[in-house]
């Protein structure tokens, strides 16, 4: 039944965000021929062509920079359009008219989550590939390109251990905390937040808001104080030496010892806020 639910919601998100996906990929591909045209035109020559030259070269350097910044606000906004547009699914499948009807099939409460979580983890999924591929697309050249082999070849050789193992350990503290505070703390925290401003009679969607902004504020301050209180935590260090130089004592936490505080920290947090979803959903929604 998973398997129906999740197909159902995938078909009720996609359309929109294929097309808008579709359009920042041919924006791309439209920017890299614009590139490519521009410098086939800076790269001619002619005793009479050099006016007619520079006037098309500021008019293609300031139809670059228009270019750049349209595009930077396009990535962004597609990015958080997503989001936006996800979670805006998610609340009106769950407590909308269109919930009443998702919440009285035959399935558990856990199926019509997991559901919502794994079209909201595919969609990101896509959502990166999508973007990753339109900056490729625009800055791939033959004079890049080593640059960018040799950026993909260090990260990865720090990941699988080519580069020592204290490289590995940082590579793979980074590649997990990006997976777990993106794929399950944050999924969960907008799935509790969108549950929490159900509870609200009136301005749902503005209740759903501040409790998102607000438990993820909240968290943040406590986190940093756990930090600061527990001493092999901290992120200020301090060592006492000698008048020699010899150290006497020496007080902060290890990068390691934080990595793994950050990591279990989100990933409690994404399993108390799954199973808040779950509670509301069962005892204060009455569905089973």
């Amino acid at each position: 039944m998973l398997k129906k639910l999740y197909k159902y919601d995938w078909k009720s998100v996609s359309m929109i965000l294929l097309i808008l996906h579709g359009v920042l990929l041919a924006y791309s591909i439209i920017g890299r021929l614009a590139i490519t045209i521009g410098e086939n035109m800076a790269s001619g020559r002619g005793e009479n062509f050099d006016t007619h030259l520079s006037l098309s070269t500021t008019i293609f350097g300031l139809g670059a920079v228009a270019y750049i910044m349209i595009y930077a606000i396009f990535i962004i906004g597609i990015v958080l359009a997503t989001i936006l547009y996800l979670a805006v699914r998610m609340q009106k499948s769950l407590f909308s008219e269109e919930g009443y009807l998702t919440n009285t099939l035959p399935v558990s409460c856990d199926k019509i989550l997991w559901s919502k979580i794994l079209v909201f983890w595919t969609w990101s999924i896509i959502d990166f590939l999508c973007v990753a591929l339109s900056i490729f697309i625009l800055v791939s050249y033959p004079d890049t390109m080593p640059d960018i082999v040799e950026g993909f070849h260090s990260f990865f050789g720090s990941l699988f251990g080519l580069g020592g193992f204290n490289a590995m350990l940082e590579a793979l503290g980074v590649v997990l905390g990006l997976l777990i505070q993106y794929f399950f703390y944050f999924t969960a925290l907008i799935l509790f937040s969108i549950c929490l401003g159900s509870l609200f009679k009136t301005h749902k969607t503005l209740g759903a808001l501040v409790a998102f902004f607000g438990i993820n504020m909240g968290q943040s301050i406590v986190m940093l104080i756990l930090m600061f209180i527990i001493p092999p935590l901290s992120p200020i260090s301090t060592v006492v030496t000698t008048e020699s130089g010899k150290v006497i004592s020496s007080t902060g936490g290890s990068g390691n010892a934080q990595t793994i505080f950050l990591l279990s920290w989100y990933l409690i947090l994404s399993i108390v806020f799954y199973l808040g979803s779950r509670y509301i959903m069962t005892k204060k929604l009455n569905l089973d």
